[in-house]
């Protein structure tokens, strides 16, 4: 049986930073998508990790993950 789904690929925390950016300047999660070369839901499902993790602190060290503070 044949997955036609692109190769998937973890997110890096360079391309987590620049999504986060990017979302605050209001790009949409398509224009997001074509600029990160991600699928658009791929983009959703990163912003509602970062949405459910807001406020939540690192297990090893205590301190707020930087990028869901805000």
């Amino acid at each position: 049986m044949s997955n036609n789904r692109q190769e998937i690929r973890p997110w890096s925390p360079e391309e987590e930073a620049q999504l986060l950016a990017l979302f605050n300047e209001g790009m949409t999660a398509g224009e997001l998508a074509e600029r990160l070369g991600r699928s658009r839901q791929a983009v959703y499902g990163r912003l509602q990790r970062f949405r459910k993790q807001r406020g939540r602190v690192s297990r090893t060290n205590g301190r707020a993950f930087a990028q869901w503070i805000g």
